[in-house]
């Protein structure tokens, strides 16, 4: 008859126990979401959902962002990005937590990095050339060394930079090395030993009355 179905109770309830636990199984996977940076704290940020999740209401979330430790990025507060999911626990790899990862089912909220997504209105200067740039400059250094110069930002905090590197900022370009530091700004470019080359002034050689050859100022 064709309403046996509805006289099949086992077969019915199969069906819709089947799709209950399909909903179950998607509903627990990692979720890839909108987002957008509220707190920041070294490589890992606090992220708050910009989606209408009604009638549920998504926590903030703190998790690393999807960077190397060799090349970071200046993120900030008010940053938009998107959530990316992994399929095993993050806290041994990114330092929130520790252990080592196993195959079990974590939160869908629980495995996930911050992935920074491009806006239309912050297009680069030359989209043929590569771009770096920060509220503070940039910064290329090496990772060992003794420390050889320490900054102050312009939120007053203090940056300490490693025995060779290359600051660009507002006020110029600063080179480090060997313990010495050579900068380039208004103040013209200024040698390692705190003289500004434009000023810096040679005398006649003594005897042959011939001008030192340095391209800078000579004294008559």
């Amino acid at each position: 008859m064709s309403d046996d179905f509805s006289k099949l109770w086992f077969q019915q309830n199969l069906n819709r126990s089947a799709v209950n636990k399909a909903q179950q199984a998607i509903g627990a996977l990692g979720r890839a979401l909108p987002c957008r940076v509220t707190a920041i704290s070294g490589g890992i940020v606090t992220v708050e959902f910009e989606l209408d999740s009604a009638p549920w209401t998504l926590p903030p979330i703190t998790i690393p962002k999807a960077e190397s430790p060799w090349i970071r990025m200046p993120t900030q507060v008010g940053d938009k990005g998107v959530t990316m999911p992994a399929d095993a626990y993050l806290g041994g790899v990114s330092g929130l937590g520790g252990g080592t990862a196993d195959m079990r089912r974590r939160g869908n909220l629980s495995a996930l990095v911050f992935v920074p997504v491009s806006n239309f209105n912050s297009a680069p200067d030359d989209v043929n050339a590569a771009q770096v740039c920060g509220p503070n400059g940039a910064i290329m250094r090496t990772t060992q060394g003794t420390t050889s110069s320490v900054v102050t930002d312009a939120n007053g905090t203090t940056v300490t930079y490693g025995a060779t590197s290359l600051r660009v900022d507002a006020s110029g370009v600063t080179i480090t090395a060997g313990g010495k530091t050579f900068s380039f700004g208004a103040a013209g470019a200024t040698m390692g030993n705190g003289v500004v080359f434009e000023d810096h002034a040679h005398p006649y050689l003594p005897g042959n009355n011939a001008q030192t050859d340095t391209g800078g100022p000579v004294n008559p």
